[in-house]
């Protein structure tokens, strides 16, 4: 069977939007079969391919034929752009790697998204052809591009996008083309996305597909989610109080479904009115369990299976933080503890952020960005507080307290600039008994400051002092002892003219 060559007729357009009514009826509920598909970064995953269906479904976006159609979605996990080779090929010693000498079968497909779910009305949620002016209106494959002959047709085009859900679609022009690799592009995806992938085998022989992600490693690249491989409805949900949330699941031999709710931290469960497919629109928090059946009504294997939909809007009751290291240490470290809602705590909930202000002089900006970790080291001395909330969530958004570290600046230039022209020490104007002493480096008394006065100028009895390193002794309560014990601290500084 030959590949049809570029759509050159009107007579050839309209023979092929009279197959694809032909297959119209399989379209309807063609998707419902689709199965989940990711990249891996560990390990290349393979799928079976289809055969024995040789009519497919007809003409749908660029692919004049659907042979053999194979139907998978996909979902992000990391936002981002995705980057993908699509692969197909008889794997003779079933070890599910393109081996050397394996033969390789062509590969066409078509994707649509982003979706809300996976499980959708496909004639009505998946667009079958293009629309170049965005007029809403005869949307016909024939306005579809093949992304072999414009790459850029789907993530930028010459109108923007088509105007439609078809986010990619390419096919190679025939078998003898020897071109056995699809690039599949996704642009800007967001976490919880899915998207539908047709894939179709133009060969008609039993094989594998591999879905490879060949740009994890680049900078804003986005990853599919694994998880949902797995029976059942996946990973708890946190939303940042929006809702609805969409949540869906599927057991392997399931034909009907259905949904039950209990609230959080309980396991009494009612059934939700109506909720006989595998996904639900969420309004509300809760426990969500989803149980499967086949086609005599018995629970399948690995159901039911449920998951919680928290609102971690106000997760935080409030940020505390511990200091590593006594006053004067030079360098420090920051760890900061959330204490959250009784909610949060009981569900598990447990992926806070964590971001590092410094106060400047004029007001705290980011120092640190936000990061998984609650630990910051390295922290030079100043002011600072630590801003934590639940991840992706600002609204959950809270902070410590003001943390002060005691410091001394390495140097200081009084020559009138403005910059650094006195010295004192950081952060001690809040220990008001504080002793401080500066002396030469013979040991001679210069000067006796003040805590949070205006430091030392560089001069003894109205005199410049020159250029050199210079010593000062601080008697003072540690702050970062509950006691506040009496501490004696000695350092030394330079005076650069």
């Amino acid at each position: 069977m030959e590949k049809l060559p570029p759509r050159i007729s009107l007579f050839l357009i309209f023979t092929c939007i009279c197959c694809f009514q032909l297959f119209a009826q399989d379209f309807d509920t063609a998707c419902r079969t689709a199965q989940p598909f990711c990249s891996d970064a560990s390990v290349d995953l393979t799928f079976p391919n289809t055969i024995n269906d040789l009519d497919g479904l007809g003409e749908i976006g660029c692919l004049n034929t659907t042979p053999n159609p194979a139907w998978y979605f996909i979902r992000i996990d990391q936002p981002g752009n995705l980057v993908f080779d699509i692969h197909q090929w008889v794997d003779s010693n079933d070890n599910r790697i393109l081996d050397n000498g394996e033969r390789q079968l062509d590969v066409d497909f078509i994707a649509w998204g982003p979706l809300a779910t996976s499980f959708i009305d496909c004639e009505g949620d998946l667009s079958i052809g293009c629309d170049l002016n965005g007029d809403g209106e005869n949307i016909r494959p024939a306005e579809c591009v093949n992304n072999v002959d414009d790459p850029l047709f789907y993530t930028t085009g010459p109108l923007g996008l088509d105007n439609t859900n078809i986010v990619d679609c390419s096919y190679a022009r025939t078998p003898d083309d020897d071109i056995f690799t699809e690039t599949f592009t996704i642009n800007n995806a967001q976490s919880g996305e899915y998207y539908m992938v047709l894939i179709t085998n133009f060969a008609n022989e039993e094989g594998v597909i591999q879905l490879r992600q060949t740009n994890l490693n680049d900078a804003n690249a986005g990853t599919t989610d694994c998880s949902i491989l797995e029976p059942g409805v996946g990973a708890d949900v946190a939303t940042c109080g929006e809702f609805p949330v969409t949540i869906e699941g599927r057991f392997p031999g399931a034909v009907s479904y259905q949904w039950a709710r209990a609230d959080v931290g309980t396991t009494n469960f009612v059934d939700v009115a109506g909720a006989n497919v595998p996904y639900l629109e969420v309004t509300t928090e809760g426990v969500y369990q989803l149980s499967g059946f086949d086609a005599g009504g018995t629970q399948v294997a690995d159901s039911p299976d449920d998951l919680v939909v928290l609102d971690v809007s106000d997760a935080i009751v409030s940020v505390n933080y511990d200091i590593a290291e006594e006053s004067f240490a030079g360098s420090y470290t920051i760890t900061a503890d959330v204490q959250a809602t009784s909610e949060i705590e009981a569900a598990g909930f447990n992926d806070f952020e964590y971001r590092l202000d410094r106060n400047f002089g004029n007001g705290f900006i980011e120092y640190r960005p936000f990061q998984s970790s609650p630990v910051f080291s390295n922290v030079p001395p100043g002011d600072y507080f630590v801003m934590a909330r639940y991840r992706d969530c600002p609204a959950s958004e809270e902070r410590t307290m003001v943390i002060s570290i005691l410091g001394y600046p390495k140097y200081f230039t009084p020559n009138g600039d403005g910059f650094h022209d006195s010295w004192s020490l950081i952060n001690i104007q809040d220990q008001p008994a504080a002793l401080i002493y500066i002396f030469d480096r013979h040991g001679k008394l210069l000067k006796q400051l003040i805590p949070g006065g205006e430091g030392w100028d560089g001069t003894y009895n109205g005199v410049n002092m020159p250029s050199s390193e210079y010593w000062f002794r601080v008697e003072f309560n540690e702050p970062r002892d509950p006691n506040m014990r009496r501490r004696v601290f000695a350092g030394s500084f330079s005076l650069i003219r």
